[in-house]
């Protein structure tokens, strides 16, 4: 069974401030600010991009499918 991780959980546990986050995505901070507090949406490139560089899969973002 695998775990739905939030990119703000993965970040704080990775010891990462959410400008330098921002700044790996390039985005401004205000931008990476309303994705991380759900405001706006991810975009796939910026979900793969976080996976890359927490180094877990991309399907950590997205929570299990019910039947």
């Amino acid at each position: 069974m695998k775990l739905y991780l939030s990119p703000k959980a993965l970040r704080v546990n990775s010891g990462l401030t959410q400008k330098e986050v921002a700044e790996y995505l390039n985005l401004s901070l205000t931008q990476y600010k309303r994705r991380e507090n759900g405001k706006t949406r991810w975009y796939a490139d910026e979900l793969y991009r976080l996976a890359k560089l927490y180094n877990v899969d991309i399907s950590v973002f997205f929570p299990e499918k019910v039947s």
